[in-house]
């Protein structure tokens, strides 16, 4: 099973917008940061585990220089969680 995220573009950082992006489960979790107006891309991972292997693909196909990034998914490895953490990246998890 192939776990491609689904990749938004220029996305506003507040509650409202995100909960249309991300969806209800997801978008609960979210909690605006201040130091961020706009994501540059967000990825929304579908419902299983997200793998290193998976996000160093799903990043690779992202341009660069990149901006404010955002991973939302149901599930983490540690190694997805240090690759977004070494790239930048905010995350999302269902608890």
């Amino acid at each position: 099973m192939g776990l491609k995220p689904a990749i938004m573009r220029d996305v506003p950082a507040d509650v409202t917008s995100m909960r249309k992006v991300l969806g209800q489960k997801l978008g609960k979790q979210y909690a605006a940061n201040p130091n961020v107006a706009r994501y540059a891309f967000v990825l929304k991972f579908p419902d299983g585990v997200v793998t290193g292997r998976v996000v160093f693909h799903a990043l690779g196909g992202i341009p660069t220089p990149r901006g404010p990034m955002l991973l939302a998914g149901q599930h983490f490895t540690v190694e997805a969680m240090d690759l977004a953490k070494a790239e930048g990246c905010e995350r999302i998890l269902l608890d």
